[in-house]
């Protein structure tokens, strides 16, 4: 059996994380694994991610995609400002994505 690799040489499971406890109708594991795909197809190497969320249910959200990730957890609401300024600081620039329970 052959595994797939995106161009940087990873498979789609190096995107993966823990096993989720979140209610299955609320729609985060839906958003969780879009996230996993759109990584994986653009090739975002795991340890150039900064994974942002806010606290209520989001704030789990970063343990549920790529684990070897840099994840940060900010006080509800702040999830922009949080984000836009750990992109404008990163050394070397890092991707950063963000999610917010409202």
């Amino acid at each position: 059996m052959s595994v797939t690799l995106n161009h940087v040489g990873l498979p789609r499971d190096a995107y993966k994380g823990a096993a989720t406890t979140l209610c299955a109708g609320c729609g985060h594991n839906s958003i969780t694994n879009h996230m996993i795909k759109a990584l994986y197809e653009l090739g975002v190497e795991p340890h150039m991610l900064a994974k942002m969320s806010g606290i209520g249910c989001s704030s789990k959200t970063p343990a549920y995609f790529v684990e070897s990730a840099h994840g940060f957890n900010g006080v509800h609401g702040r999830m922009p400002a949080l984000t836009t300024g750990a992109q404008l600081t990163a050394t070397p620039p890092r991707s950063g994505w963000g999610s917010s329970c409202t």
